[in-house]
Order: C-alpha cells, then sequence, then structure tokens
C-alpha cells in the first residue's frame, strides 16, 4: 500500500509504504548514492519506487523468518570493503565526502541481502517441490 504525503507533511514522510515512511531525505539520499555509483541522474519516483521495493522486499523476508540484524548489516560493509581493498573508515568518509550517510548504502545492502536470501528460499522451495 503506497500513499502520498500532503505538503504539510512533506518535511517528515513523502511516502508511506506498510506503515512506515519514506522522508524527502531519505529519497535525497538514495539519489546521491544512486548517481555515485551510476553516473546517472534517478529520476525522483524511480528512487521513491526503489525505496519502497527495499522496505516491502524486508517485511516479505521477515515474513518468511528471515531477519537482518544491524550487526549482519555491519559485517556485509566490513566484507565489501575487505572486496575493494579499502577500511570501513575509508568508505564512510567517501561516501560523506559525497553527501552520503553510510546508514543510506547500509539500508540498500540489507535490502540486496534480504532479496538475495528470498531468492534462495524460493529455489530451494521449488527444488524441493520437484523431487516430492
Amino acid at each position: 500500500m503506497l500513499t502520498c504525503a500532503l505538503p504539510a507533511q512533506a518535511q517528515t514522510a513523502a511516502v508511506t509504504i506498510y506503515g512506515e515512511p519514506i522522508t524527502e531525505d531519505d529519497i535525497e539520499q538514495r539519489a546521491k548514492l544512486n548517481f555515485l555509483v551510476t553516473y546517472r541522474q534517478s529520476a525522483r519516483q524511480d528512487v521513491i519506487n526503489e525505496l519502497a521495493d527495499d522496505k516491502r522486499i524486508i517485511k516479505e523476508a521477515e515474513r518468511n523468518g528471515i531477519v537482518l540484524t544491524s550487526a549482519d548489516v555491519d559485517r556485509f560493509y566490513v566484507a565489501m570493503c575487505s572486496r575493494k581493498g579499502i577500511t570501513p573508515a575509508q568508505l564512510t568518509k567517501y561516501l560523506e565526502a559525497h553527501g552520503i550517510r553510510p546508514d543510506t548504502l547500509k539500508n540498500r545492502m540489507k535490502a540486496d541481502s534480504a532479496r538475495a536470501t528470498l531468492a534462495r528460499l524460493r529455489y530451494y522451495k521449488y527444488q524441493d517441490r520437484l523431487t516430492r
């Protein structure tokens, strides 16, 4: 369920998905992250759709017993840095230099991990049905 906020609420929630707000700040932060990664400006609605999809995926994962904690996400962040040959502090500094809070990337990583875990879960359920 996706609802738009009234102009007076624009400072708090631009959109509410499953009872959780997506703020103007969330949209701005994700747009900056997307630009840093792709070197292309994302349309505002595309960013909102991404954020809404992330919230939907995380909720679906939770309904399926997949709970990703802050510690899990921090491990993903450290692992990503390790693969890139940099420290978490260096990545954090790089993101902040571009006006992006590290939590913006971590939230995206959490959704990506939930998405991948759900895909594996679906695959194994499908395989299990085939072998019966």
